[in-house]
């Protein structure tokens, strides 16, 4: 029997001894992977891995958030300067924004009258700097309803830039477009410096007969003596 044994021993040894090795191998094998061994590894690499993930972004790498566009500001509306005269209740000199039309002025100037006739204005037309209008009474004569700066025959570059009316020069018709100057006041002004020759300043308006301080007050920033 142990004989038997011996010689099965010799004659399989090169397979008894690779199965060792095997054997071997594997336990070296199971010892190297244990449990704790991996636990670890993997820990090791988790910590690694959010490490270089917080390595790489930075502040500086974020995308930058788009700047909040400028609101535009509304621009500052202009203004004209604009003579109103005639038959309204308030004629004189309105500023008005740039744009508006002679039914804005109208209004401004305390609206037509009982004597208007507003069938020969247009209300419609557009306004423009240093423009006269004239609203005239119905049965009146006028020249022109609309009035100019540069259509004024009048002297100085002044006059004609704020179209004043040149009380030297002017006649009835354009007296009249003057608050409180009526017919009789036009002619007595015309008779006045035909008889005394053309006036030296505004003031000299004082001197004409039918024209006193309040009425001269209110007409010294629209005439002009060239």
């Amino acid at each position: 029997m142990g004989n038997s044994i011996v010689e099965f021993i010799k004659k399989h040894a090169f397979f008894i001894l690779g199965g060792v090795c095997l054997v071997a191998v594997g336990v070296v094998y199971m010892v190297s992977r244990g449990p704790g061994v991996a636990v670890i590894r993997g820990d090791d690499r988790a910590a690694a891995d959010l490490y270089e993930a917080a390595d790489v972004y930075t502040p500086a790498t974020a995308e930058a958030p788009e700047p909040m566009p400028e609101v535009a500001s509304a621009p500052e509306p202009s203004y004209i300067i604009v003579h109103i005269a005639g038959a309204v209740n308030s004629p004189g000199v309105v500023e008005i924004r740039a744009g508006a039309r002679v039914n804005d002025a109208l209004e401004l100037a305390g609206g037509a009258n009982e004597y208007a006739d507003l069938t020969r204005v247009n209300l419609a037309a557009p306004l423009r700097d240093a423009m006269q209008i004239i609203v005239p009474a119905a049965g009146e004569e006028i020249e022109e309803v609309f009035v100019f700066a540069d259509d004024f025959n009048i002297g100085g570059a002044d006059a004609a830039q704020y179209g004043l009316i040149n009380i030297n020069i002017a006649s009835a018709a354009e007296l009249q477009t003057l608050p409180s100057i009526g017919r009789v006041r036009a002619q007595s002004i015309i008779d006045f410096r035909e008889t005394h020759g053309d006036f030296t300043s505004v003031d000299g308006l004082i001197n004409v007969p039918g024209i006193g301080s309040a009425i001269l007050a209110g007409i010294r920033d629209l005439v002009t003596v060239g």
